[in-house]
């Protein structure tokens, strides 16, 4: 259930500053009666008038993008190869990015009309963990990867630690809370490694599907992006 300060302004019938004075001012019934009350709740099930015309609950969209390099992760389109071009959906104009990645970069991009949830993913204060695949040139030592656990002190900030798993001698996963401009390759350069490959599998609970392709889409329900975003 939303308030119905919210339910109003999900549904672009105004600010919410707006949709408050509306329903203040007496102009908003939910099932017949007015509602004064901006904090009211309602749900699916509710009918939700303004000027005696029903107001549809806008629809949150959840999309799972595999992206292959190359693209530019942007909402925008023009002449260059950017995401959104790859997704064919309706909404797909009212869609953000809920962390980008680099245009050589690939995997796990998320994208919702959901402004809340988008803040509650990208928000620093929330820490929820990206995973990453990398594969670097160079050799990844138990030096190195301890060195990554403790916190990379880089030009402009230290790193969190992160959460590190050897693949292979040159590839491993590694989680992070943040998400700063190029830094698992800033962090891997601190420590001598170069990367060429990088691709995301993971955001919190969200997963890349393993029989997603590189370039194709599908839509989810809304995750719970909390339920072991944190690594114990």
């Amino acid at each position: 259930m939303d308030r119905l300060d919210k339910f109003l302004s999900n549904s672009k019938i105004g600010s919410r500053s707006e949709v408050k004075r509306l329903i203040k001012s007496g102009k908003i019934r939910v099932n017949g009666k007015i509602i004064k009350n901006p904090n009211y709740k309602v749900s699916n099930s509710d009918t939700v008038e303004f000027n005696n015309q029903i107001i549809e609950g806008h629809k949150f969209i959840y999309i799972i993008l595999n992206k292959p390099a190359g693209y530019v992760s942007s909402t925008y389109e023009n002449k260059n190869k950017y995401v959104i071009q790859l997704i064919n959906h309706k909404y797909k104009n009212e869609l953000s990015i809920a962390g980008r990645l680099d245009k050589d970069a690939r995997g796990l991009l998320f994208l919702t009309n959901d402004g809340e949830l988008i803040h509650e993913i990208i928000s620093p204060k929330k820490k929820i963990y990206k995973t990453y695949e990398v594969k670097v040139i160079g050799n990844i030592t138990k030096e190195k990867i301890e060195k990554l656990e403790k916190g990379i002190q880089l030009k402009d900030f230290k790193t969190k630690p992160a959460i590190v798993e050897k693949i292979e001698n040159n590839i491993i996963t590694i989680k992070i809370s943040e998400g700063k401009y190029h830094q698992i390759k800033r962090m891997m350069k601190a420590i001598n490694l170069a990367v060429i490959d990088l691709k995301r599998v993971a955001i919190g609970n969200i997963f890349l599907p393993a029989n997603l392709k590189e370039g194709e889409w599908i839509e989810i329900k809304k995750p719970d992006i909390f339920n072991n975003s944190s690594p114990k």
